[in-house]
């Protein structure tokens, strides 16, 4: 795995591109309170996307989305009081409305908390509350361990750690949950690709042809829907059909997962350590298939502190009413430290 980094201090020289006065044309009519949207030129080419919405004067909290490379929606803003709090959205490098899309040069965790603090300077917020889940959950540990003094709390949901027995539960035990599932993930495969699903995805997507990429999302598509299909009992939320943009957001995951995410345990828990100054929250199903429930235990060897919310029979998704109010329920809680 990538050792650890340190992080270079932010240039405010670039310049902040937004449209305040609010353009009509970059979101549409039905975007929450919106103040103001744009891009942060982030350096080597990526432009960084971001929404602010709510009370412009309410503490701040900024949403670190999962994946890597799923991006923002309008949905997580139901998770708070938009009369009472300012909330910003952030589409992390290559994601979402983020340019260049799907971009991977230059994209790095070290770089996606880089522009975190950008981002939070150039906005002139002195704190900030920092919400993150599945992949966000790891990327504000980190945020939270470099940038202590930024954060006025962490509220944290479906932990992920970037772990390899992570990364083989989900690519390679799942299968036991989902047979059918993983069967149509590897269908036609060789048992050697079939033994490290993972880089064989990864392979196809970087350097297979065009059919071969699309395919590959395709099928790595089918296997999440499948995965939270089974996990919740409910259809899953149809997701887009668009190829080029399936294509972009899953070489973006795998070009981080298949690098453990630029992380190592002793990073990851080095900057737990630190975090565990901040008063946190963590969120967590115990019939979470994605993120298994024993990352919570992991995590608590280093952050005692903070303060653990199981949910019963509670998913990974916040589509699951459970886990999206009890999240609802830690970021209202945490506004007493705001």
């Amino acid at each position: 795995m990538i050792c650890d980094r340190s992080l270079p201090a932010p240039d405010l020289s670039m310049t902040m591109q937004t449209t305040n006065p609010i353009n009509a044309s970059s979101m549409p009519p039905s975007a929450p309170a919106l103040l103001q949207d744009g891009y942060l030129p982030v350096g080597n080419g990526h432009k960084v996307y971001f929404s602010e919405h709510g009370n412009a004067s309410g503490p701040a909290s900024v949403v670190l989305h999962g994946g890597p490379g799923s991006g923002c929606n309008f949905s997580m803003l139901d998770w708070f009081d938009l009369s009472r709090q300012r909330v910003i959205l952030i589409d992390q490098r290559g994601a979402g409305k983020s340019l260049p899309a799907g971009g991977l040069n230059h994209n790095t965790r070290t770089e996606l908390v880089f522009d975190l603090e950008q981002l939070r300077q150039t906005l002139q917020i002195a704190r900030w509350s920092v919400v993150g889940g599945s992949w966000g959950s790891i990327l504000g540990i980190v945020y939270a361990g470099s940038f202590p003094q930024a954060v006025s709390s962490l509220i944290l949901r479906g932990v992920f750690l970037a772990s390899r027995r992570e990364m083989h539960w989900f690519f390679q035990s799942l299968a036991a949950l989902v047979p059918q599932a993983w069967q149509q993930l590897t269908a036609g495969w060789t048992i050697q690709q079939k033994n490290n699903v993972l880089q064989s995805l990864t392979s196809l997507l970087h350097n297979g042809t065009l059919t071969e990429m699309q395919e590959a999302a395709q099928r790595w598509n089918d296997y999440e829907t499948a995965i939270m299909q089974a996990m919740t009992g409910l259809v899953a939320r149809q997701r887009t059909k668009e190829i080029g943009k399936l294509v972009g957001k899953y070489r973006l995951q795998s070009h981080y997962l298949s690098q453990g995410c630029f992380l190592n345990a002793r990073a990851v828990f080095r900057h737990a350590r630190v975090a565990n100054t901040i008063p946190a929250v963590i969120v967590h199903g115990t019939h979470d298939w994605i993120c298994p429930p024993e990352n919570v235990i992991c995590l608590q060897r280093f952050m005692p502190d903070a303060a653990v919310r199981w949910v019963e029979k509670g998913t990974h998704t916040t589509s699951d009413p459970a886990i999206g109010m009890a999240l609802s329920s830690a970021i209202r809680d945490m506004l007493q430290y705001s």
